[in-house]
């Protein structure tokens, strides 16, 4: 098998030796299926979507506008709109994914745009919270005001992301 950037460009059923290329161009060496390979690849894998780049991304769906923005070592998602039951499942998807990849150890979720947030909104939070702490990421809430800070501080969120090692700061 022979792993080119994020494709797999050879594998044979009985393969005993893995071609390591994480880059196009730049072929890292071989792994040998005598010598434990199963862990190697693992390894491999993890370093290959370590090093993965997030682009700059704006995702629209009607009532939630989430931009994604890489800043140095840490990532900006801006949320704008209301986040309802409708919306809350877009956020959940870019937060979860950009969570799966790790490409940051900080992800700084701004709800300064948010007009309206409800239950959905916090347990999608917390659902973020959790993957965050699954894979050693630091998650930093800001920018609540209004009817979705009463409700944020009603919930005690800010509370629960400190006792996970995360944090919540209202405006």
């Amino acid at each position: 098998m022979v792993i080119q950037g994020n494709r797999v460009l050879n594998m044979a059923p009985d393969a005993q030796r893995l071609d390591v290329v994480i880059a196009p161009g730049q072929w890292c060496g071989w792994i040998d299926g005598a010598h434990g390979w199963s862990g190697m690849k693992t390894a491999v894998f993890r370093r290959w979507i370590k090093d993965a780049r997030v682009e700059e991304t704006r995702l629209d769906s009607g009532e939630i506008t989430v931009h994604v923005v890489p800043t140095g070592n840490q990532i900006t998602v801006a949320v704008a709109g209301r986040v309802t039951v409708d919306s809350s499942p877009t956020l959940r998807s870019a937060l979860l994914e950009l969570l799966r990849r790790n490409v940051a150890p900080v992800i700084l979720i701004d709800l300064s745009g948010v007009s309206y947030l409800d239950m959905s909104g916090l347990a999608t939070l917390l659902e973020a919270l959790k993957a965050a702490r699954e894979h050693s990421v630091k998650l930093r809430v800001t920018g609540i005001t209004g009817k979705a800070r009463t409700l944020a501080e009603i919930a005690q969120l800010d509370s629960i992301f400190r006792a996970w090692g995360s944090e919540v700061e209202f405006c």
